[in-house]
């Protein structure tokens, strides 16, 4: 009953790492592709983009802020109203910034970050909105980053073959314990 026991969990844990690697190499790949081959800085899947926080500009010292190094997960909307926190393309810093929408109308959002002390002064269109954030990992930004780097994936692949190496050694040393029991009965 142990050696079925050991099997299935050992298999369990083979098809969770086999899922996982499978699962960060197509998302790496897809990131690199959306990238480097369409020039989208920000590809979202279903929907959702994900971003580490590099700018204080969201932190206002209150405690529930957005702040450097956390990982925020924005998700595309039909549309943003006044208080939502929004992700969008700023063309004349060439990047992406993540502020508070303090105005909304038809000529599209004025947004601030938290933590500044004016406006933004630049409108923001409608179609330069990624999304609205949904969700905040509280420090979580620079390891999430580093996962979805080409090095990240390969230390994944690398623990991943280390469990699965173990998983396997240890399976054989159950094994030879009862092999080794049955001999002496």
């Amino acid at each position: 009953l142990m050696k079925k026991v050991l099997k299935v969990i050992n298999a369990v844990i083979r098809g969770i790492l086999v899922a996982v690697c499978l699962a960060l190499c197509a998302y790496n790949i897809y990131m690199l592709i959306a990238r480097y081959a369409w020039g989208n800085q920000m590809p979202t899947v279903f929907g959702f983009a994900g971003a580490e926080v590099v700018s204080p500009s969201m932190d206002d010292g209150n405690g529930d802020d957005i702040e450097v190094g956390d990982f925020i997960v924005v998700q595309a909307q039909d549309d943003y109203a006044m208080g939502d926190v929004i992700t969008f393309y700023d063309a004349q810093r060439a990047m992406y910034v993540t502020h508070r929408i303090i105005f909304a109308d038809e000529n599209g959002y004025t947004t601030k970050g938290d933590a500044n002390p004016s406006p933004d002064p630049e409108i923001v269109q409608r179609a330069q909105v990624v999304g609205k954030v949904v969700w905040v990992i509280k420090g979580a930004g620079t390891a999430l980053d580093f996962l979805r780097s080409p090095t990240g994936l390969l230390v994944v692949i690398l623990a991943g073959a280390a469990v699965w190496v173990g998983a396997d050694v240890i399976s054989r040393i159950a094994d030879r314990q009862k092999n080794g029991t049955q001999s002496e009965d």
